[in-house]
């Protein structure tokens, strides 16, 4: 009588003879690295892990791993950069990493400084628009306040001056890749 095999044991016998090229080990070695880098990047910004704590962590590598490690992690910092955040510990990560690069990062903060400026204008502006138009309707008084964010208005006026600051930022981050 035939003996019964499990689907498990079919597939071990099936794929017993393959294997990974080195090309396919290579790959596979790269994600880990970046699965890695993104990880430490990560728990970096959400303050779970201060620099020194990353610096060991890069230390258990050989210098070409690290190397490696750092180059993906310099690019997933500069890929976090977003100018409605506060982007400090970027900038500290940037600094430690590659202090040769440092040089984008005044120029960041002062394009984090202008877009804030100009986005609070464009809150401003939007929120005496909605005051005008529901005062046009009959609503008005002390507690009438605007929900900008919410707003039509708003996605307009940021639509308006958004994409030169997004090219701006993204020319930047460039510079730091």
């Amino acid at each position: 009588m035939a003996e019964i095999k499990s689907a498990i044991e079919i597939a071990m016998e099936r794929t017993q003879g393959l294997r990974l090229s080195s090309a396919e080990k290579e790959k596979l070695k790269e994600k880990e690295f970046q699965s890695r880098a993104r990880a430490l990047v990560n728990r970096f910004l959400e303050v779970d892990l201060h620099f020194r704590e990353v610096e060991k962590e890069l230390a258990k590598y050989s210098s070409e791993q690290r190397i490696q490690l750092e180059k993906i992690m310099i690019q997933e910092l500069a890929g976090a950069l977003n100018l409605d955040r506060d982007n400090e510990l970027i900038f500290q990560g940037i600094e430690i990493l590659s202090p040769e690069k440092k040089g984008a990062i005044p120029k960041i903060r002062e394009l984090s400084k202008e877009y804030q400026h100009e986005k609070e204008a464009a809150r401003q502006k939007t929120a005496e628009a909605l005051r005008a138009k529901w005062k046009s309707l009959g609503i008005s008084g002390s507690a009438v306040v605007p929900k900008v964010e919410e707003s039509r208005e708003w996605a307009d006026a940021l639509k308006a001056f958004w994409p030169s600051y997004e090219a701006r930022l993204h020319a930047l981050k460039n510079q730091i890749r």
